[in-house]
């Protein structure tokens, strides 16, 4: 399958319909080479007895833009910590 080395590997599944097909899919999520930019990749590919076909599609998003929208469209949740001594 396309996977990329310092890639994490999210989803990757093998299934056989009939014993002369066979379906791989895998879906990863990375940072490009300048970390400036994270990149989700869907990559399948179909075996059968008359062809061997593979497609990948790859979907980029900056990261500055996506911690925007995290912190504009994401759950809070405060956590807190206190140093006081117990007696």
């Amino acid at each position: 399958m396309g996977s990329e080395s310092n890639s994490l590997t999210l989803q990757q599944r093998v299934i056989r319909d009939d014993p002369a097909n066979l379906h791989c899919r895998e879906i990863t999520l990375r940072l490009s080479p300048d970390c400036r930019q994270l990149v989700l990749t869907r990559y399948t590919e179909h075996y059968g007895p008359a062809l061997v076909r593979w497609i990948e599609r790859s979907h980029t998003v900056s990261v500055a833009e996506l911690f925007r929208w995290l912190v504009a469209n994401g759950e809070a949740g405060v956590m807190r910590a206190s140093s006081q001594s117990q007696p």
